[in-house]
């Protein structure tokens, strides 16, 4: 069982390594900003998405739930994509966000009732409400943009079986990148008004708190 479970590990952290590149440049097209793609975006893609594989199968070892891998290196693989086109640009497209919550969710509402998990669906709702209601917050009095609104609806979407612990340490690890990036944005001779991307904080927050 153990081989069987490292095995799916690999191919899944291989496959998330494939695909997340790919979402990335389809994002920086939705944004009209192929000139973005390079090699530091791609590597990039590729080691969260790798990342993003490996937390797939993690939670799903951890929940007992082979229905969720596929789900969730879905998820993860759009989380990170998203991310890696706010890192370079400021912006989170729009369509791709939408059409992996989409999909997401039904596949999330199939493969949950399946198994008879309602728990884990109101709580994936319920997550996804409540972040996308505080980064509504975050836009109206933060600075963040209205992309991070949607992209943090995503990311709750996949924490249907998150634990305090997961919680806890995703909070602390978005709160200490943000305030890394906004130290180093002052740093630079910006100000309080200067903007810098909330993706990559997001999306390694949601990894953090779907997986631990």
């Amino acid at each position: 069982m153990v081989c069987s479970w490292v095995g799916a590990g690999v191919a899944a952290a291989l496959l998330g390594t494939v695909t997340t590149p790919v979402l990335a440049a389809r994002g920086l097209a939705e944004l009209a900003r192929q000139d973005a793609v390079g090699g530091g975006l791609r590597l990039a893609g590729a080691l969260g998405g790798g990342v993003a594989g490996a937390a797939a199968v993690a939670t799903s070892q951890r929940t007992g739930n082979w229905w969720l891998a596929p789900i969730l290196l879905l998820w993860g693989c759009a989380l990170v994509a998203a991310a890696c086109c706010d890192a370079v640009t400021h912006r989170i497209p729009t369509p791709l966000v939408r059409q992996a919550g989409i999909v997401t969710c039904v596949l999330l509402t199939t493969g949950l009732a399946v198994q008879g998990d309602w728990t884990a669906l109101v709580i994936s709702g319920v997550a996804a409400v409540a972040s996308g209601l505080t980064l509504f917050l975050c836009w109206r009095f933060a600075g963040a943009g209205f992309g991070d609104v949607r992209l943090a609806t995503l990311g709750g979407l996949g924490l249907g079986h998150a634990t305090h612990r997961g919680l806890l340490v995703a909070l602390t690890a978005f709160t200490l990148i943000t305030v890394t990036q906004a130290v180093i944005t002052l740093m630079r001779g910006g100000d309080r008004r200067s903007t810098f991307p909330y993706g990559p904080a997001l999306a390694v927050g949601f990894l953090l708190a779907a997986t631990l």
